[in-house]
C-alpha cells in the first residue's frame, strides 16, 4: 500500500462512511422508539432487489454504470444529498414510518454507489492499469474504514444530539463523494512502471466460457455473502448487547467500531509483511465472535474489534482480488460486480430479518450467544468455500492453457 495512495482512501471511506452512520443511526433510533427492526429488515431487503431489477430490464442503466461508473457514482451521492436535505427540514415530524422510506431510499443509493466503485476498479484491472491486488486493497480498505468509522460518528453524535446531527453529517459525506472522481483519475496516472511489469495469476485474454471460472466467481460472490452475515451481525447485535444488556451509551459503541475501523485499516498497511498471514485467518471470527458476545468488559470489546476489522478486511481482500483475477473482458465488470453487491446488500439487509425471528423467541438477554453462533457458522462455512476456490482456480489455470494450446 503506497503512501501517495492515502488520499483517496481518505475520500472515499469519507463519503462511504455515511452508509456506516446510517445503519447504526436507524437500528438504534428505531430500537428507542419502538420501532421493529423486523419491518427495517423486510423492507432493506425489497429495496437492494429494485435495482438489480432495473438493470435486468432497463439496459440502457447497465450501459450506464459500464461506460460511466463514476458518474453514476457522484449522481448517487446527489440524489442522496437531495432526500437527506428533505428529511434534515422536516426532522421534527419523522416518524418510524418515515425511517422506513428514508431506509428503503437510500438502500437503492447504496446498492448503485457501491456497483459503481466495483465496476469502476475491476475495469482498472481489466486495461492494466492496477494491480488486483492493489485493487482490492484500496477499495476494501476505503470501504470497511468508511463503515465502522460511521458507525463510531453515530454513536457520538446520537449521543450528542440525535437524528438532526447524523443528518447533517450524512449530507456532508455524501457531498465528499461527488468529487471521488478526482482522486481516482490521481489513481490512474500515478502507476509507474512496475505496475505494468507485475505478472497476473492469469493472462487477461477473453475467456467467457470456462465452467471452472464460472464456478470461481460464483464461490467469491458465496464468500462475500458469508463474510456479509459477519458484518450484518456484527452491526445488528452489537448494538441490542450494549443497549439492552450491557445498558451502555452510544459513544461507548462507537468506540467500540472506531477499534474495528483501525483494525480494517491496519490489515492493508502491513505491507510486505502480508505474505506472513494466513489464508484460513478467518478461522479467528468464531473465538473473536464467542468473545464479544459474553465478555462484559469495554477494554476487551476493543480489542476484539480490533482483530474483527482485521481479520474480516484480510478476508474481504482476498476475495475481492480473486473475482478481480477472474474477471476477463468489460461486459463482465458490470455483470459479477451488479451479482456482488446484489448478494451483499440483500445479505445486509435480511441478516437482521433473520436474527430478529429467534431473537423474539430466546430475548434480547441472549443476543451475545446468538452472536457466537453466527461467528461460528461463519468459519464452518467458509472453511468449505475456501476449499472449493483453490481446487477450482488450479483448475482454471489447467483450462486456460489447454485452451491456448489448443488454438
Amino acid at each position: 500500500m503506497y503512501i501517495k495512495n492515502i488520499p483517496f482512501i481518505i475520500v472515499l471511506a469519507l463519503t462511504l462512511s455515511g452508509e456506516g452512520m446510517l445503519t447504526v443511526t436507524l437500528t438504534w433510533t428505531i430500537l428507542d422508539r419502538g420501532g421493529s427492526v423486523t419491518q427495517l429488515g423486510i423492507i432493506l431487503a425489497l429495496m437492494s432487489i429494485l435495482p438489480f431489477i432495473l438493470q435486468k430490464y432497463f439496459l440502457k442503466l447497465r450501459k450506464l454504470i459500464e461506460n460511466s461508473p463514476l458518474l453514476i457514482f457522484s449522481a448517487c451521492r446527489g440524489i442522496g444529498i437531495i432526500v437527506a436535505l428533505y428529511s434534515l427540514f422536516n426532522a421534527k415530524h419523522i416518524g418510524v414510518n418515515s425511517l422506513y422510506v428514508f431506509a428503503g431510499i437510500f438502500s437503492v443509493i447504496l446498492f448503485l454507489s457501491t456497483q459503481s466503485l466495483e465496476t469502476f476498479m475491476s475495469q482498472l484491472v481489466l486495461k492494466g492499469k492496477i494491480t488486483s491486488k492493489k485493487a482490492s486493497n484500496l477499495l476494501q480498505t476505503s470501504i470497511q474504514f468508511g463503515a465502522f468509522g460511521g458507525n463510531a460518528i453515530a454513536g457520538f453524535l446520537l449521543n450528542m444530539g440525535g437524528f438532526t446531527y447524523i443528518l447533517c453529517a450524512l449530507i456532508f459525506s455524501l457531498g465528499i463523494g461527488i468529487f471521488v472522481s478526482f482522486f481516482t483519475k490521481r489513481l490512474e496516472n500515478n502507476q509507474n512502471a512496475n505496475v505494468e511489469k507485475q505478472q497476473l495469476h492469469i493472462e487477461r485474454t477473453p475467456i467467457t466460457n470456462l465452467k471452472s471460472n464460472t464456478l470461481v466467481l460464483t464461490l467469491t460472490i458465496v464468500a462475500i455473502g458469508i463474510l456479509t452475515v459477519q458484518l450484518a451481525s456484527f452491526n445488528f447485535l452489537i448494538p441490542i448487547i450494549y443497549h439492552d444488556v450491557h445498558k451502555w451509551d452510544p459513544s461507548e459503541y462507537g468506540m467500540v467500531s472506531s477499534a474495528a475501523g483501525v483494525g480494517a485499516l491496519l490489515a492493508t498497511l502491513i505491507g510486505k509483511y502480508e505474505k506472513y498471514i494466513p489464508t484460513y485467518i478467518f478461522l479467528l471470527l468464531a473465538l473473536i465472535d464467542l468473545s464479544l458476545g459474553f465478555v462484559d468488559s469495554w477494554f476487551i470489546s476493543i480489542l476484539c474489534a480490533l482483530c474483527l476489522g482485521f481479520v474480516f478486511n484480510r478476508s474481504r481482500i482476498f476475495q475481492r482480488q480473486l473475482m478481480f483475477d477472474h474477471i476477463f473482458i468489460k461486459e463482465e465488470t458490470v455483470v459479477w460486480t451488479g451479482r456482488s453487491t446484489l448478494v451483499l446488500q440483500i445479505t445486509k439487509a435480511a441478516t437482521p430479518l433473520i436474527l430478529a425471528i429467534p431473537l423474539e423467541w430466546i430475548g434480547n438477554n441472549h443476543s451475545g450467544a446468538l452472536f457466537g453462533i453466527m461467528g461460528i457458522s461463519v468459519v464452518l462455512l467458509l472453511t468449505v468455500v475456501y476449499y472449493s476456490e483453490s481446487k477450482n482456480v488450479e483448475k482454471v489455470k489447467l483450462d486456460i492453457e489447454s485452451l491456448k494450446t489448443t488454438v
